[in-house]
């Protein structure tokens, strides 16, 4: 018998990040700095605030760097306590000492719904949330994090969850677009399809960053032809939407697509204004911008 608790989740990081090369070819795209943390750091927080503390987070052999970053170290600890600045690292240690974190290896690069599909084992027929490691959804005060909207969605209609935000209809094309069928509550519409990259696009309404799926998505990954070789989670939504699956969830969050150039400066450039400590000298340096 299905459980419709979500307390695990999945963080897909196994990609190159080519559109950031040569600096991923040092250190992976999820341990880029949004302020002076790192995009996964936020994640995990947002994973911790949801209830969840079972994670898995998909990477290839080059991120290994991920690993370290998740574990102690001694001697920093040390130097910061004698120093008295131990706090600096609470956060961090919170997530260490907290979170029950495997690493899952992406052999091959074969899409999103590759990534998926590795976490079969892990999973352990129980639902998860997905997260995409370079989408970073920043909470709106007054909100939940978006994992918790997702997950109370998912645990209210039973049916798997698409996070979804209205984008301008001109740039649809670049992303996909959502075919909403009837309203379950607000903002949450049972779907009939989502389609990837369409020329025609049905309505503005995007899946992306936050899903929660159950077991059934394994099979379905399967049963869907490869494009170019990689098998596409958005195709297999796309399938068990047509069989009444699935739902979108239109969640309340500043999202950005950190693995996008322009994005990633927006959001560096947002966090900078909200920073008590440097706010009015950054903002005063905007000003002063001479092209």
């Amino acid at each position: 018998m299905k459980t419709n608790k979500v307390e695990q989740c999945v963080i897909l990081m196994a990609g190159k990040g080519t559109r950031f090369l040569p600096a991923t070819k040092a250190v992976a795209k999820e341990l880029f700095p949004i302020g002076n943390k790192p995009i996964l750091m936020f994640h995990l927080q947002e994973a911790l605030k949801s209830g969840i503390k079972r994670v898995a987070l998909v990477i290839s052999k080059e991120k290994e760097s991920v690993k370290n970053f998740l574990k102690h170290d001694e001697n920093l600890e040390k130097t910061l306590k004698n120093n008295g600045k131990f706090e600096i690292l609470s956060e961090l240690n919170e997530i260490i000492d907290n979170m029950e974190i495997s690493y899952i290896y992406q052999g091959d690069l074969n899409g999103s719904g590759g990534a998926v599909y590795s976490v079969k084992e892990w999973a352990n027929g129980k639902p998860f949330v997905v997260v995409n490691g370079d989408d970073f959804c920043e909470s709106i005060p007054g909100h939940p994090p978006v994992m918790k909207q997702v997950i109370d969605a998912y645990e209210k209609t039973g049916k798997m969850i698409i996070g979804a935000k209205a984008f301008p209809m001109e740039v649809i094309p670049r992303y996909s677009s959502i075919i909403k069928q009837k309203e379950l509550f607000d903002k949450c519409f049972e779907i009939s399809g989502i389609i990837e990259k369409p020329k025609n696009p049905p309505t503005n309404l995007v899946g992306l960053a936050r899903y929660v799926l159950d077991s059934d998505i394994f099979d379905e990954i399967l049963n869907c032809q490869p494009v170019n070789t990689e098998y596409r989670l958005t195709d297999a939504i796309d399938s068990l939407a047509k069989k009444g699956r699935v739902a979108s969830y239109e969640f309340y969050a500043n999202y950005y697509d950190c693995g996008n150039k322009l994005e990633y400066l927006k959001c560096l450039v947002n966090f900078g204004l909200k920073d008590k400590e440097i706010c009015e000298d950054f903002k005063n340096y905007l000003k002063n911008i001479k092209n």
